[in-house]
């Protein structure tokens, strides 16, 4: 939840300690149990997309019920982000009845000011776009042969245009919200217990960069993971950075969008 009052010195610091009530060792099993299994799917799934790669369009009904399943495998999939930090944060508050407020802020679920996120969101997006700018005339200039997700996912529009208005869908409103819980609510206050800020901050980013499956968008995923656990630190609030996050994917969802519907090339 994010308060449009302003910041309080004299009762809210400027950056709140927030390290996770989990043990490391619970941190890192979470990671493990999720990031495995995550990989193992990403992978089997692209190389199915790749071999079922089929320039002929699908009819509209074959089209409309992948749609439908695109939605709720991806629901399933993104929901299993949400596992280990719900089960590591309940059973740390497990002496509380009831414990649903605790678990939820040991999350990062936080009130935060609308100035001060408003300031962040503002600042990281600008950066995320600049950054963006770069690695795209990096990759012209030196006619670097890197296909990103973004990239793929047009191309099959082409074939299926409904089942990638669903992914787009389920990368606005699902992936942002599972995987903030994850790697900026579970993951990164976990790494704090034993790691200096800005170790934690670039771990966490490398485990959310990794967990994308796509090597051509690499940096880029990067950079925008430092952002989302900066944000994270900064406000001691998860709800800045799940707009960031939603945000950054809705921009990118809109800019397919317009090469979808011929607006722009």
């Amino acid at each position: 939840m994010i308060d449009s009052s302003p910041d309080k010195k004299q009762t809210q610091p400027h950056i709140v300690e927030d390290k996770a009530p989990w043990a490391l060792r619970q941190t890192l099993t979470g990671i493990l149990l999720t990031m495995v299994p995550w990989m193992a799917l990403a992978i089997a799934l692209a190389n199915i997309g790749s071999a079922s790669n089929s320039s002929a369009p699908l009819s509209l009904n074959v089209d409309l019920s992948a749609a439908i399943i695109t939605i709720i495998i991806t629901a399933i999939i993104e929901g299993a982000f949400l596992i280990a930090p719900f089960y590591y944060a309940n059973k740390a508050f497990s002496d509380i009845r009831p414990r649903v407020r605790q678990v939820f802020d040991a999350l990062g679920f936080r009130k935060v000011s609308l100035p001060r996120a408003a300031y962040w969101i503002a600042g990281l997006m600008l950066a995320i776009f600049a950054v963006n700018f770069l690695y795209s005339a990096i990759i012209t200039f030196f006619h670097l042969n890197l296909q990103t997700n973004d990239q793929v996912l047009l191309a099959h529009s082409k074939q299926a245009p409904l089942t990638t208005y669903a992914t787009l869908f389920a990368a606005v409103f699902i992936a942002p919200f599972c995987e903030e819980i994850f790697f900026r609510g579970f993951v990164f206050p976990g790494l704090r217990l034993s790691m200096p800020i800005g170790a934690a901050i670039v771990v966490s980013s490398l485990l959310f960069a990794i967990a994308h499956a796509d090597p051509g968008s690499f940096p880029v995923l990067l950079i925008i993971g430092l952002a989302l656990a900066f944000i994270r630190w900064r406000t001691a609030s998860i709800w800045p950075g799940m707009f960031l996050h939603m945000l950054n994917n809705s921009i990118g969802a809109a800019s397919i969008l317009l090469v979808m519907w011929g607006i722009i090339k």
